[in-house]
């Protein structure tokens, strides 16, 4: 078994480095996993007695039990939904949602792709003509690329070479081609370029996984740890821990028969008007995703006006999501009201819907919220709504 572990630290290792070293994540996976490693280990040694192979399993299946079962839960709108029914539901699940969108994307910046990054810089050297130069600068900040003068410290350094542009970064040649390749496509380019630099794609995915599998598996060892304490002050130390799994097993299956009921379920056109009037606030999320979906007028049904005042968090979101595509010019206004939502997912959305608007009106305040938001979150959906409006970032002055 400790072969198999140190087989599997390797290929993780040699995954991570695959397209060239990274030191932080290299160092992530050189650090913890022996530390883990040997207070599991320590852990272990303390038992007072043998534990048979039945019991082992008792303790693990729960487990995967709860995957396999919670997997067949598994779409595109999980995670919407996971949000809506079990975090934004209640209040300590709002807490959470708040911290998550608070304080997550600043640390996720570090490791993402160059082309996801919200803030990406370039530099311009040895350019022939004033022409080739600003042709070159307008084509960098329509793909969110600003250009800083006279400064070696930028992700991204272009030279040109005769009739070729050579991308540079951090003193490595990354990419050379010839100067109309990249003017007739430099969208395309500059992808490919951010693919060529991009050393932490496994790491992210990485990531990802531990999100969708360690963060459940973490949540239940805490929950199997405090009823395990619990148990114990009435039980011996192995009925308190079998005990406590079953507990566990139960609890994760309650909690999947609430979730998989309150789900949104598809509601039919001839339908829509009935289930916005519902007294279940799942039955009139169900309605604006269908009318979202649908590209569906929202303010021509009665119950517009009532949801505008919804006290619900989820039920505002996807109301918004719904104005996007609404073609009355009122509800523009009732759109810029939601710029102000206590809730960071629903004003996220508001800017989001915004920009789908294309209505250049929309710039100034959206550009009032960027100088005054002190959200990562917030900052970048205001970005990208201000680039579809037609918003180029301007030199200083």
């Amino acid at each position: 078994m400790l072969l198999f572990f140190l087989f599997a630290w390797v290929v993780v290792l040699f995954l991570v480095n695959i397209h060239g070293f990274c030191l932080i994540p290299t160092l992530y996976f050189v650090l913890i996993p022996p530390v883990l490693f040997k207070l599991t280990a320590r852990r272990e040694s303390y038992g007072d007695s043998p534990t048979s192979r039945t019991q082992q399993l008792m303790h693990l299946i729960p487990i995967p039990l709860l995957a396999l079962l919670w997997f067949t839960q598994f779409d595109r709108d999980m995670f919407l939904d996971l949000r809506d029914n079990l975090l934004l539901s209640n209040h300590m699940g709002r807490k959470f949602s708040d911290f998550y969108y608070t304080y997550t994307l600043y640390p996720a910046e570090a490791f993402k792709s160059l082309d996801q990054k919200t803030i990406k810089t370039s530099s311009l050297e040895n350019i022939q003509t004033r022409s080739i130069n600003l042709n070159l600068q307008h084509r960098l900040m329509a793909n969110g690329y600003l250009v800083m003068p006279d400064t070696d410290k930028v992700d991204l350094k272009i030279i040109q070479q005769k009739d070729s542009l050579v991308f540079r970064s951090g003193g490595d040649m990354i990419f050379q081609i010839p100067l109309k390749q990249f003017l007739s496509d430099s969208q395309k380019m500059l992808q490919k370029i951010s693919q060529r630099m991009d050393r932490k794609a496994p790491f992210r995915r990485f990531t990802f996984l531990s999100l969708l599998i360690g963060f459940p598996v973490l949540l239940y060892s805490v929950l199997h740890a405090v009823l395990y304490y619990l148990f114990f002050l009435f039980l011996n130390r192995k009925a308190a821990a079998l005990t406590a799994s079953i507990m566990c097993l139960l609890i994760g299956i309650i909690v999947l028969v609430y979730f998989q009921s309150n789900r949104s379920g598809n509601i039919s056109f001839k339908d829509i008007s009935q289930a916005l009037e519902s007294e279940n606030w799942q039955t009139r999320v169900a309605a604006l995703k269908t009318i979202q979906q649908e590209k569906l007028e929202i303010a021509d049904h009665r119950a517009y006006p009532r949801l505008l005042k919804s006290h619900i968090p989820q039920e505002r979101y996807w109301l918004v999501r719904t104005l996007a595509f609404s073609r009355q010019s009122a509800t523009y206004d009732d759109l810029l009201t939601f710029l102000n939502d206590k809730n960071t997912n629903v004003r996220c959305m508001a800017l989001s819907s915004l920009g789908l608007r294309r209505n250049p009106s929309a710039i100034k305040p959206i550009l009032e919220r960027i100088q005054t938001s002190d959200n990562w979150y917030s900052q970048m959906y205001a970005y990208h709504a201000l680039r579809s409006l037609g918003w180029k970032q301007t030199k200083s002055p």
